[in-house]
């Protein structure tokens, strides 16, 4: 219990009459005044202590979703039911911790006898992981206003996790991904390739492939007649995420590694739809997690229960090692895309070593984040206030991305360094591109 700036006020008045008293009447008059002031003012708390509910006659529960999202926007209700009497003035504070950040807290609201009122903010998670939202503490003036009752209610359902941005698949793959992939030539619809399935039968265009025309059904119905083919399905796609001390660079304030792993969760989602099996290993200077590809939506709930909480290592990755175990437990020809960042030619070659020795018999797409802002540094001119060292070790960093890919190709190893913001792009392109061509 605490008193409120009302009772503050009634003291100053209290304070006054005295005063006046005193030069009014002298001595005499000042202590009778401070007697009769205090014993007036003692009542009226005292009055206002009793009558005022105590704070068991509230009951508060909240409600959010078990599974949050990464920079995602979530609205949390708090409900508090008022089992007294009296219409109460009640103010909410949940406790929210550190990496959630959280809107204004919802101000206060009557809550009238027997009966509930909700209150709402949103909640935005800056970090993956689990978090706890323990108690919701609760406030109310008493009847009189003098004094203010509180109390911290518990919450035991108030565990909930962050996942990568999966709220954000279907708007961001279906409606702006699609868009980005439609202006690069890439659809995702059933195309006329020349390998995979057998879809069905269409009349010849100009420009198709001579090798595509079906003679028996064009001696049938005396014009040209083409075989039409579907990307193959039940294929084996795997996300290899480097979660080494490079990953841990902090972009837009997300970090690398977060990019990664959404843009990993993209490409399961587009992969799950297609009716691939799609799997993830995470390694660092060693492997962390290994799921084997499966499909449907309980191998994408998997990914997430495994991908939720992944932190970054400080150590430096070991791609010989991750290589081998991901050899040890595939044997099936796969298409392995590998995010990671490599920072100069002999990583570069170190990469390449693993991947010749390990990994020759699957299909490897190495996926690389560049940083855009050292490329903003070496372009600028020489007026933008970037000084002489600066500029040369961004304009040496830009030269070492293009040893890298020089190095990735040479050993045809398919290869696209993008800015983290593309990152998801690039993955989902890569894969319906080698979809469409049926290399895999």
């Amino acid at each position: 219990m605490g008193f409120t700036k009302r009772f503050a006020l009634v003291l100053v008045i209290c304070a006054a009459l005295i005063a006046i008293a005193g030069f009014a009447g002298g001595k005499v008059f000042a202590v009778a005044a401070c007697v009769l002031v205090n014993v007036i003012a003692l009542v009226l708390v005292v009055y206002d202590v009793v009558a005022t509910p105590k704070p068991d006659c509230l009951e508060v529960r909240r409600e959010l979703e078990e599974k949050l999202s990464l920079g995602g926007t979530h609205t949390v209700k708090l409900t508090v039911r008022n089992n007294s009497r009296l219409p109460l003035r009640v103010e909410l504070c949940d406790d929210v911790p550190e990496h959630l950040e959280h809107g204004p807290m919802p101000a206060p609201a009557q809550v009238k006898p027997y009966s509930e009122t909700a209150y709402t903010y949103t909640l935005m998670p800056k970090k993956r992981g689990e978090y706890v939202l323990p108690r919701i503490s609760a406030r109310y003036p008493g009847v009189l206003g003098l004094i203010r009752r509180q109390k911290r209610f518990a919450t035991p359902d108030g565990v909930f996790r962050v996942y990568p941005n999966m709220r954000d698949l279907s708007e961001y793959g279906i409606q702006a991904l699609s868009k980005n992939l439609l202006v690069t030539g890439v659809r995702r619809v059933r195309t006329h390739s020349d390998g995979g399935e057998f879809s069905s039968l269409r009349p010849y265009v100009t420009g198709d492939n001579y090798r595509t025309i079906n003679w028996s059904a064009t001696a049938r119905s005396g014009a040209l007649v083409v075989n039409t083919y579907s990307p193959e399905r039940n294929q084996f796609v795997y996300a290899l995420l480097d979660a080494s001390r490079v990953m841990n660079t902090p972009y837009n304030n997300i970090l690398m590694l977060d990019y990664c792993i959404n843009a990993a969760f993209l490409l399961a989602d587009y992969c799950i739809r297609g009716g691939d099996n799609i799997g993830m290993e995470v390694f660092a200077s060693g492997v962390q997690h290994f799921v084997k590809a499966g499909k449907g939506n309980a191998q994408f709930e998997l990914l997430a229960d495994k991908l939720y909480a992944v932190e970054s290592s400080e150590t430096a990755a070991d791609y010989d090692r991750a290589a081998s175990v991901f050899a040890t437990e595939v044997k099936r020809r796969s298409l392995v895309f590998i995010f990671t960042q490599l920072f100069n030619a002999e990583e570069a070659n170190r990469f390449v070593q693993a991947v010749r020795a390990r990994l020759s018999r699957h299909l490897v797409c190495a996926i690389t984040i560049g940083d855009p802002r050292v490329k903003e540094i070496a372009l600028s001119p020489k007026d933008a206030g970037y000084d002489v060292y600066m500029r040369s070790a961004a304009t040496k960093y830009l030269m070492d991305r293009r040893k890298i890919a020089d190095v990735l190709t040479n050993a045809g190893i398919m290869c696209f360094d993008v800015e983290p913001d593309k990152l998801s792009l690039a993955a989902v392109s890569a894969y319906l591109n080698i979809k469409k061509q049926g290399i895999l």
